[in-house]
C-alpha cells in the first residue's frame, strides 16, 4: 500500500535537492571540514568524549591549524559523521552533500508514517510528507554540510516518535524491540542536536490529544510510563549544562540590548518564520542575516508579529475544541519552537534551519487542512478538481523555489553576492563577500566591498584585518584598521600580525615585537614566529632569536613551517625583506 507513496518522496526529494550535489563546500563547512584536520583519522575519535570537544568561539580565529569538532555544543553523533563521510569521501564535497539529501529523503518517509498512523488518510499523510520535502525553508539544512545536525537530530526524534506511537498496535518481543528502538533514538536525537528536547513534551501532547486521555492522566500517568525518557532527557541537560557547556552561553545578551527589545524581536522572528511557510517566494538563501531588523517602521512590524501570532494561538485554540489531530499537529510546531525560539538568547537568532523539525507538525496541520478544503470543493463542485489542482499547483511552486535556493549555496562567492543583493543595507553580507574578492586576488574590488561594509556599520575583525591586508603597499593608511581592529577585538591575533609585520618593514623593530609577541600568545604561527625572529634578529639580540625559534619548533607541528625558521636563522644576515624568505 505504501509503495508508490514511498516511491513519489523518493522522487521529489531526487528532483528538487538533487541539484544540491553539485555545490561545493562553503561557509562554515571550511571550518569544519575543509581547513580541520581533526576529522582526518579516527584517532580522534575518543576526544568526542573528552572536555575539550567543545569549540571556544577564539578557537575558530586563533587556531594555527583548525583540530577541534567545530562545535560550540556538545553533539557527538554529529561529529561522528564527519568522521564516516571523512573515510568515504575525503574533501570531496558530492559525498557529503549526498548524505545530507538521503538524510532528508529518509525524513520524508518518516513524516509520512508518522502522520499516515495518526490521521489513517494516506493523502493527507502524503501531501504531508511532499510538502516537508520540497519546501524551500529545508534548502538550508539540506545544503549546507555544515548545518546537518537540524535534519540528523530529526532523523532520530522522528525514529523515536513513529517507534513510540506503533507500541500499542505491538505485542512480546516486538513492542519490547520498539521501546529500545524509540529510548535508543530519542539518546542519539539530542546528542544530535539539542533542539531535540522536548519530545518528552511531543509525547504528553499525543497522549492527551490523540490517545484521548484526560488532563489529569496525562500528567498522572505520563512522566511514569514515560520515565525511560525523562532520564534520557535530565541526563542531556546535566551534560549540556556542566559537563560540556555550551561555549556560547557565557556571552548570551538580550536581543537588542534589553529584554523588552528581546521579547518584541522573538515575536518577529516568530511572524518571519509563518511567512516563510505561508508564502515561499519571501524565502532566501539566508534568513535576514540571522536578526531581522525591525526598523524601519518598526512599531507597525511589531504590532503585525504580535497579531500573527495570536492568531496562530485563536487557530490552536480552536483546533483544541474542534479537531485535536490539528491542534496536535500545531502544538508540535510550538514545542519544537520553544528551543529554538530565542526565549534562551542564540548567538544566531534567526535560521531557517531551525524549522527543520518544527516545520513536520506545522505542514501537517496545513496539509490536513488542505485535505478537508479540497473535500469541500469537490461536494460544492464534484466535476472540477479544485483541491487537486491547488495542492499540485503549491507542490510545484515550492519545489522550483526550492531548486532555485539550493544554487545560491554553490560557493561562497555566489552566496556573498546573494547576501549583499538579498540584504542591501547589511554590513555582513559586504564582509564575506569582501573577503571572497580577497581570496580570488582582486584586492581592489574587495576593498571597495570592504568600505562599503564599514560605511553601513561593519564593526568585525575579519572587516578590518582584510582592510589592513588590501592596503599594505600603503602603510599609514593600513595601520589604522589593524590598530581598531586590536582596540576593539583584542583577541584576534592576525591583526597583531598583521601590524607587527608593517613594523617590520618600516625597520621599527622595538614598536613591533609587542603585537607579534601578543599574537604568538594568541595564535602560534608561522607568519609570527617569522617576524618575531626576525625583529630579534635585526636589533642583534641573537639569543632572543633562538629562543623564540625553539619555542616555535615545541608549537608547530607542520615541518615546513620549521624548516623555514631553520632557514631564518641561518641566514638572517643574508636577507633584507620578509619576502626574501618567503613570509607573507
Amino acid at each position: 500500500m505504501h509503495k508508490k507513496a514511498l516511491f513519489i518522496l523518493a522522487a521529489v526529494s531526487l528532483l528538487t535537492f538533487g541539484n544540491s550535489l553539485f555545490n561545493g563546500f562553503l561557509g562554515d563547512d571550511h571550518m569544519v571540514i575543509v581547513d580541520n584536520a581533526f576529522y582526518t583519522s579516527w584517532r580522534n575519535f575518543p576526544l568526542l568524549f573528552a572536555p575539550a570537544y567543545v569549540t571556544q568561539p577564539d578557537e575558530v580565529f586563533n587556531a594555527s591549524k583548525l583540530m577541534h569538532t567545530g562545535s560550540v555544543a556538545y553533539r557527538p553523533v554529529l561529529s561522528t559523521t564527519f568522521f564516516v563521510d571523512y573515510g568515504l569521501w575525503r574533501r570531496n564535497p558530492f559525498g557529503y552533500h549526498l548524505h545530507n539529501l538521503l538524510l532528508h529523503a529518509a525524513n520524508s518517509v518518516l513524516v509520512y508514517f508518522i502522520v499516515f498512523f495518526i490521521v489513517s488518510h494516506p493523502p493527507a499523510a502524503l501531501l504531508s510528507a511532499i510538502l516537508f520535502s520540497v519546501h524551500p525553508l529545508k534548502s538550508e539544512a539540506v545544503c549546507a554540510i555544515g548545518y546537518r545536525a537540524d535534519a540528523l537530530a530529526s532523523l532520530f526524534l522522528l525514529s523515536a516518535f513513529l517507534s513510540y506511537i506503533r507500541l500499542p498496535a505491538s505485542r512480546g518481543f516486538k513492542k519490547v524491540c520498539l521501546s529500545v528502538f524509540s529510548h535508543v533514538f530519542f539518546f542519539l536525537a539530542v546528542f544530535s542536536k539539542e533542539s531535540a528536547i522536548g519530545f518528552v513534551a511531543l509525547l504528553i501532547a499525543y497522549e492527551g490529544l490523540i490517545r484521548g486521555q484526560k488532563g489529569r492522566e496525562v500528567l498522572r500517568h505520563g512522566i511514569g510510563k514515560n520515565i525511560g525518557y525523562v532520564v534520557i532527557t535530565l541526563f542531556y541537560v546535566f551534560v549540556y549544562v556542566y559537563v560540556f557547556q555550551n561555549s556560547t552561553l557565557r556571552n548570551i545578551s538580550p536581543l537588542g540590548g534589553s529584554w523588552l527589545a528581546h521579547i518584541a524581536m522573538m515575536f518577529y522572528i516568530f511572524s518571519q518564520y509563518l511567512t516563510g511557510f505561508l508564502i515561499p517566494f519571501q524565502v532566501r538563501a539566508l534568513p535576514p542575516l540571522f536578526a531581522p531588523a525591525l526598523e524601519p517602521y518598526g512599531i507597525y512590524k511589531l504590532a503585525w508579529a504580535v497579531v500573527v501570532f495570536m492568531v496562530f494561538i485563536w487557530l490552536l485554540g480552536r483546533s483544541w475544541r474542534r479537531h485535536k489531530v490539528t491542534a496536535f499537529f500545531l502544538l508540535w510546531f510550538l514545542i519544537t519552537y520553544i528551543p529554538v525560539s530565542n526565549l534562551i538568547p542564540l548567538v544566531n537568532p534567526m535560521a531557517y534551519r531551525f524549522m527543520y523539525l518544527p516545520s513536520v507538525g506545522l505542514l501537517a496541520a496545513f496539509s490536513i487542512g488542505m485535505q478537508r478544503l479540497g473535500e469541500r470543493i469537490r461536494g460544492l463542485l464534484p466535476h472540477i478538481e479544485g483541491g487537486r489542482i491547488l495542492k499540485s499547483a503549491g507542490i510545484m511552486f515550492c519545489m522550483i523555489m526550492a531548486i532555485s535556493l539550493n544554487t545560491m549555496w554553490k560557493d561562497d562567492f555566489v552566496m556573498a553576492s546573494h547576501m549583499v543583493k538579498d540584504f542591501p543595507d547589511s554590513p555582513m553580507g559586504y564582509l564575506h563577500l569582501g573577503m571572497v574578492y580577497f581570496v580570488k586576488g582582486d584586492v581592489h574590488r574587495a576593498q571597495e566591498t570592504l568600505e562599503q561594509g564599514l560605511r553601513k556599520g561593519l564593526d568585525d575583525p575579519r572587516g578590518y584585518y582584510h582592510m589592513g591586508l588590501c592596503l599594505l603597499n600603503d602603510f599609514e593608511r593600513a595601520k589604522p584598521y589593524f590598530e581598531k581592529s586590536i582596540r576593539t577585538f583584542p583577541y584576534f591575533a592576525l591583526s597583531y600580525v598583521g601590524l607587527g609585520r608593517i613594523y617590520i618593514l618600516e625597520g621599527s623593530y622595538e614598536e613591533a615585537i609587542p603585537y607579534l609577541q601578543r599574537a604568538v600568545e594568541l595564535r602560534p604561527s608561522y607568519p609570527a614566529y617569522g617576524y618575531l625572529v626576525q625583529g630579534y634578529t635585526r636589533l642583534g639580540r641573537l639569543q632572543d632569536a633562538h629562543r623564540v625559534f625553539e619555542e616555535a619548533q615545541r608549537a608547530l607541528t607542520h615541518q615546513r613551517y620549521i624548516d623555514s625558521l631553520q632557514r631564518l636563522v641561518e641566514e638572517r644576515d643574508q636577507f633584507k625583506k620578509p619576502e626574501d624568505l618567503g613570509i607573507e
